[in-house]
């Protein structure tokens, strides 16, 4: 042997033959890929709401338990109206949908924004 290693007997060191095309291609590569539109949109939501999850034992913790759940209370009550707002805006602009309402109120720069925001968010998610 060349490096100067202990070099080991036939019986624990067994040579495999194969051709090149099995060396360079898997059998792994059939494996996999079955995922549908539904799972996928699910592990997004779930990654989503999953990193809020994680961190409210934290901020628990970091607030005190009275005061933690008084802020998830305000938390939530801020959230609602935000959403009542949202609807009512949509039925004041007879837009149905939040992009129709944000390019009917901040142009279509605006919506633009929104897209794009709307892409990285998730995306930027599946990265973390």
């Amino acid at each position: 042997m060349e490096r100067g290693g202990p070099e080991l007997p036939a019986a624990a060191a067994p040579q495999i033959e194969t051709d090149d095309q099995t060396a360079l291609v898997s059998k792994l590569r059939n494996k996999g890929g079955k995922s549908n539109l539904a799972s996928a949109g699910f592990n997004i939501i779930n990654s989503i709401i999953g990193s809020g999850i994680i961190g409210l034992p934290y901020s628990m913790k970091e607030a005190g338990f009275p005061l933690g759940v008084l802020l998830l209370f305000g938390v939530a009550y801020i959230t609602d109206y935000s959403i009542i707002l949202l609807i009512k805006g949509g039925n004041l602009s007879s837009t149905n949908s939040y992009q129709e309402l944000v390019r009917k109120t901040y142009g279509f720069i605006g919506y633009l924004i929104l897209s794009t925001l709307q892409f990285l968010y998730p995306f930027i998610g599946k990265i973390t």
